[in-house]
């Protein structure tokens, strides 16, 4: 179900995490790519000026999950706790889908 799209009548029992409390969350992830979504979302998270400031550095760096089974870019996240996911893998900014970062697995640099 899409974080902020959900259906009149739609399951709410469960809250979605916001990518902020995901990201402070202070366990250790066993999983390499968590670790390294963590990282990236942490720079995704950063204020527009910094962003700017790095974006040269970051070019390189990219991110990629499975959400409901198909495989998608994360091209960013939001102040309101959802990730964004692009369908176009070369896509860099924008998103098809805004959704609950738990709900996303397999994270990695590679699609």
């Amino acid at each position: 179900m899409d974080f902020l799209t959900q259906p009149i009548g739609a399951d709410t029992s469960r809250t979605p995490k916001h990518v902020d409390e995901w990201l402070d969350d202070v366990s250790f992830p066993e999983d390499p790519g968590e670790v390294y979504a963590r990282w990236w979302l942490d720079q995704a998270r950063y204020p527009a000026w910094k962003k700017s400031l790095y974006a040269p550095l970051m070019r390189d760096f990219k991110l990629f999950c499975t959400y409901k089974g198909a495989r998608f870019r994360c091209t960013g996240a939001s102040r309101m706790g959802d990730v964004w996911l692009a369908a176009d893998h070369e896509r860099t900014t924008g998103y098809d889908w805004r959704v609950n970062v738990e709900d996303c697995t397999q994270w990695s640099r590679e699609p």
